[in-house]
């Protein structure tokens, strides 16, 4: 399957080095501020990819080649990379990347407003289990679009435990020209 992933020139530069690039918290600007989330993520891979040991962190893959000036992927003057790789298929986890934000704010991933308002009384390992249904493209289809929009298959992004240098198809060099960003977490307090 071939994917796209977006990372910063000296990443790539260690992938060369040592022949691969494992996801890790050290290389992530949001693991602290997302740190159960990612935790349910590689959770969700232990159970779902077969080759995957459970001691790696995700690298995130999209299935559409990326806008390397997006607003998440580098700050502006970054030098980074978009590789094109080819990763079997059963080693990439996909899911949905709108409902990932689910996940992301803590919230309950539900099909209707009504299944909403009975999420308030969910504990937080029934919230937790709603968030599987960012795997399952078929339920996303079929959810109320009035209440969540329509589900497009365009935006689908996975998560892999490892990328290779012999997976690597091609590399485009660029300097981010996106807007310019902080890292991701609470506002900064003033003086």
């Amino acid at each position: 399957m071939i994917v796209y992933t977006v990372h910063p020139e000296s990443i790539y530069k260690m992938m060369r080095e040592q022949g691969y690039y494992e996801g890790s918290r050290t290389h992530s600007d949001h693991a602290d501020w997302f740190e159960r989330q990612y935790n349910w993520m590689v959770t969700q891979m232990k159970k779902r990819l077969p080759n995957y040991e459970g001691d790696e962190y995700p690298v995130w893959v999209w299935k559409r080649h990326p806008d390397r000036n997006g607003p998440a992927n580098l700050r502006r003057g970054t030098r980074g990379v978009i590789l094109k790789l080819e990763i079997p298929d059963e080693d990439i986890l996909w899911s949905d990347f709108e409902s990932w934000h689910f996940p992301l704010n803590e919230g309950p991933c539900t099909s209707s407003e009504e299944e909403w308002k009975e999420a308030e009384n969910w504990s937080t390992k029934e919230i937790e289990k709603s968030w599987e249904m960012i795997f399952d493209f078929e339920k996303l289809s079929n959810r109320d679009p009035d209440w969540s929009g329509t589900f497009d298959p365009e935006w689908i992004q996975g998560v892999t435990p490892r990328i290779t240098m012999d997976q690597v198809k091609k590399v485009t060099r660029f300097i981010a020209k996106g807007p310019k960003l902080e890292k991701y977490g609470p506002p900064k307090k003033k003086k």
